[in-house]
């Protein structure tokens, strides 16, 4: 461990959070010292420790405590990646993009460590199964030393996370499409529907988000069962025939034929008539008029 002064040091990494509230980490670096120092690479670029670094400049500190490791591109990125993934509260999309990262990287440099990881991860076991799991979990604790260490399994130790929930946040990341993603940044799908989704080609879940965006995961499920079964152009149409304002919109459609055919028939008789019934009706129509005109203008 070396002390270095900290504004030598390069800050550039896409993996460290410096712009966060760091009070606390402050008070308690005050009350107890910094107990991990921060871990640079030869050039000083931070590789770990982005929230300390902040709150040791934020405090006016003008020399760190720092580790300089050697250990090339990949081992750097995923050092960064690792500490992101158990000190850093990220965002589920974030979170997820660490993890598939994270994975490749670890793969490249354990090569027979490689583990596939497939949408049939996502399937939950059955209660008999989950109990015959945890019982040979725990027959293999004791030889967890000669245990394989996946990518997976090592995460899932350091994160207290179960092993399917970090390979559906996996399969999240990889086979999500733009889209997807994009619509769960903005709140209009969570996790849940997007697990769904991504049983499906990017280009087909591309094709049917517009359908489905903010719906129930229930709704979602059912709509990727209908596009695996029949196509996701017909699909759609049964999605739709089910739509509450295309029932509305039916609805609207024949009473219109139906007025249409009573006012055609008024005005071809050409005759006036006097009193309440008319007048009446004549307010209807111009209500009626005044809300045509608003929802055309909507639809146009």
């Amino acid at each position: 461990m070396d002390l270095m002064p900290i504004n030598d040091i390069i800050v550039n990494n896409k993996y460290l959070r410096t712009n966060t509230n760091v009070d606390n980490l402050i008070e308690s670096i005050e009350n107890i010292g910094l107990i991990s120092p921060l871990i640079i690479n030869l050039e000083n670029k931070l590789i770990a420790g982005g929230r300390r670094y902040s709150a040791l400049k934020k405090m006016g500190r003008e020399e760190v405590a720092v580790i300089k490791v050697d250990e090339g591109d990949l081992k750097e990125e995923l050092i960064s990646i690792d500490e992101n993934l158990v000190r850093k509260n990220l965002t589920d999309l974030e979170f997820e993009n660490c993890l598939n990262r994270g994975k490749e990287i670890y793969e490249k440099l354990n090569p027979s460590l490689k583990e596939e990881i497939t949408i049939k991860d996502l399937a939950r076991p059955s209660k008999k199964k989950a109990v015959e799991e945890d019982l040979n979990e725990e027959l293999s604790a004791a030889v967890e030393q000669a245990e394989i260490r996946t990518f997976v399994k090592d995460t899932a130790d350091k994160t207290g996370l179960s092993e399917r929930a970090i390979k559906a946040a996996i399969l999240r990341d990889r086979d999500s499409s733009n889209s997807v993603k994009n619509a769960r940044l903005n709140g209009e799908l969570g996790a849940t529907q997007a697990n769904e989704l991504i049983k499906l080609p990017q280009e087909v879940q591309e094709e049917i988000l517009p359908f489905i965006r903010e719906k129930a995961a229930n709704v979602v499920k059912d709509l990727v069962k209908e596009v695996q079964n029949v196509g996701a152009k017909e699909a759609i149409e049964k999605v739709l025939a089910k739509d509450p304002l295309i029932t509305d919109f039916k609805a609207i459609k024949n009473t219109t034929k139906r007025l249409n055919r009573t006012l055609i028939k008024v005005i071809t008789e050409n005759r006036s008539v006097e009193g309440k019934e008319r007048e009446d009706a004549m307010k209807e129509l111009i209500s009626l008029k005044s809300s045509i005109d608003e929802l055309i203008e909507f639809y146009q």
